[in-house]
């Protein structure tokens, strides 16, 4: 009997503790608070401080919104905000802080929207997902030194913009039971690469109109070049144009008439993407021809905090010119073996592909591989090209049947 007593305790003692560690581990996930995304981080070129307020930190644009949500509630929370920059054109070559903001603790009822255009030193409450309203003290943790706010201030006022730099934005989550029991829970952070671009340089072909004898290739499907490298979120356009002389009066005019490229001409660009070269496409343009003169123009769009910006390149002019005066290589020749033509002598093509060569009438299939990986004909083109411009050597062909 004594025994039985006992077990029967045993048995309530171990019941009273599982049901309270059921009861602690509700009740401590429901304590937990997490960041989501709503997008969360958004990246520009440029950052205009006319989309910023110097006195108060209040911006009129979305650099960040997230969603404060628990399991349960209610949940007690705090937040961190950091920004931090590296920019060696102030001088800023380490990791410094600009500015470190925390919330005294609040209370939350229900989800929360963070908005960073809802933040700044005037913000004395924000609204939870209910409409009820959640009273918000932030404070100032750390703050760049005034000898370099200063340096920042300056080039701001003088550009409009922001320094070019790195700038990184972290938004840390601290929640718990009890405004005295917080622990990190969540935390979010991006780099943004901040951009100033005002020009774009093209780099080849051509140059100006009146150089087209010093700017001569031998090239019907040619590979253009242009910078800055630096534009991480610019889209790039470009259009190509026949200068008609006679006709044109201008490299302006010329670029404004019927286009190659876009093959469209409704269009007045053809979009490339973020990139910094384009191959001349054997489909979806006009043919270029020799002795012909051509013009090409870029433009880039980036998007910055006061919508999307254009820069547009100058016009550079370039001819296309037989391979010693005449043009070894008959209309209608696959652009591959043409291409060729022109990265080799006249006397190494004739003895691979004239009469009696071994490769006479030889016309590729569209299967090709390089360095044993397959490729389409564009990608061999631009290898060929990387060649003929001396931006790359083949050490070996082979030719399968």
């Amino acid at each position: 009997m004594f025994a039985g007593v006992i077990m029967k305790k045993h048995q309530i003692t171990i019941c009273c503790l599982l049901l309270i560690t059921l009861i602690l581990g509700n009740k401590l996930q429901a304590q937990s608070a997490t960041l989501e995304p709503e997008p969360g981080f958004t990246e520009y070129a440029s950052y205009y401080i006319s989309s910023f307020d110097l006195q108060t930190g209040a911006s009129n644009f979305q650099l960040f919104r997230f969603r404060i949500q628990a399991n349960s509630y209610p949940v007690f929370t705090k937040i961190i905000f950091n920004v931090s920059m590296v920019s060696p054109v102030l001088g800023l070559h380490s990791e410094t802080v600009i500015v470190a903001l925390e919330t005294a603790p609040i209370q939350l009822h229900n989800d929360i929207i963070l908005d960073n255009q809802n933040l700044s030193t005037n913000t004395a409450q924000l609204l939870d997902v209910s409409g009820s309203a959640v009273p918000l003290s932030v404070t100032i943790n750390d703050v760049i030194d005034v000898a370099q706010f200063e340096q920042i201030l300056s080039s701001v006022m003088t550009t409009g913009r922001l320094a070019a730099g790195h700038y990184t934005f972290v938004v840390e989550l601290f929640s718990g039971s009890s405004e005295n029991d917080l622990s990190l829970t969540d935390s979010e952070n991006i780099t943004i690469v901040v951009e100033s671009p005002t020009y774009i340089s093209l780099e080849s072909p051509g140059g100006a109109l009146a150089d087209t004898a010093m700017n001569e290739i031998y090239n019907t499907f040619p590979f253009f070049m242009w910078y800055p490298q630096f534009c991480s979120q610019c889209d790039m356009e470009i259009r190509i144009a026949e200068f008609k002389p006679g006709i044109h009066s201008s490299v302006e005019d010329a670029i404004e008439d019927e286009t190659m490229i876009p093959f469209d001409q409704t269009e007045d660009w053809e979009f490339l993407g973020n990139v910094t070269s384009f191959q001349y496409p054997i489909t979806n343009a006009l043919l270029l021809a020799y002795n012909k003169v051509y013009v090409w123009q870029i433009k880039a769009s980036l998007p910055t905090t006061v919508g999307v910006e254009e820069i547009i390149s100058s016009i550079n002019a370039f001819k296309i010119g037989d391979i010693g005066g005449t043009n070894p290589l008959p209309t209608g020749v696959n652009p591959v073996i043409q291409l060729l033509g022109q990265a080799i002598t006249s006397d190494e093509f004739n003895a691979l592909f004239g009469p009696g060569g071994s490769l006479e009438g030889y016309v590729p299939n569209g299967t090709y591989s390089v360095n044993g990986n397959s490729a389409d004909q564009n990608a061999v083109m631009t290898i060929i090209n990387q060649v003929i411009n001396q931006n790359a050597t083949i050490t070996n062909v082979s030719v399968n049947d």
